[in-house]
């Protein structure tokens, strides 16, 4: 798992001036992909304990952590707001934000607390592109089900980090999936207050004996 990342800090800085743009897209594009690896082994790991298991604000607070680490929820959630965001105060998009990232991290948690057994394959993904942006291509399997495409859209930010920015999950963007809804409810209410509620009304919902 570890090997792509030990390469490339056996090999000296200076060779990296040689590469091509393609070899550059490819070496960038594997460092996304164990971003992904990484994180994913972590919660699967960790959500294992019986600790974690018996107690879903617990493991909602441990995911919170991890997908901090590997998304840029603030980008996502202004992607999700589209042309909305212009409407937004900046109160309103610090609330927005908070609330959308609650909601997402707490639907992420009981996925991965429902699915059991459940193991993830990757994809190869050819970018000859330097334009700091990649594709993680992967499929989820859990026994006795069709595998589900999930891929993730990743952007290298200006600290050189790679940070997820949506998710495609069996072919559907998250980002316009949500800024779809979102946007039909705004111009019905003519509020993005609106949707802030509904987000804070779902988030504050306790999850159902037997699913946590």
């Amino acid at each position: 798992m570890f090997h792509r990342q030990l390469l490339s800090l056996l090999i000296p800085f200076f060779s990296f001036i040689a590469l091509s743009p393609a070899a550059l897209a490819a070496e960038d594009t594997a460092q996304a992909r164990q971003i992904i690896e990484n994180s994913s082994e972590q919660i699967k790991q960790t959500l294992k304990q019986s600790a974690y298991q018996d107690d879903f604000n617990k493991s909602v607070q441990f995911v919170d952590g991890i997908v901090t680490e590997f998304a840029d929820m603030s980008k996502v959630s202004l992607l999700v707001l589209g042309k909305n965001i212009r409407k937004a105060t900046p109160d309103q998009r610090q609330r927005f934000i908070k609330e959308f990232q609650t909601l997402l991290v707490r639907t992420y948690t009981r996925a991965f607390l429902e699915y059991k057994d459940w193991s993830i394959t990757y994809s190869p993904y050819k970018d000859d592109k330097d334009d700091g942006r990649t594709l993680v291509k992967t499929q989820v399997h859990q026994p006795g089900q069709q595998p589900i495409e999930v891929n993730y859209r990743m952007l290298l930010n200006k600290q050189g980090e790679w940070k997820v920015y949506d998710i495609i999950i069996g072919g559907v963007s998250l980002v316009t999936n949500y800024r779809t809804s979102f946007n039909e409810e705004i111009a019905k209410t003519g509020s993005i207050d609106s949707v802030i509620q509904q987000l804070i009304d779902k988030n504050s919902k306790p999850v159902p004996k037997g699913e946590s």
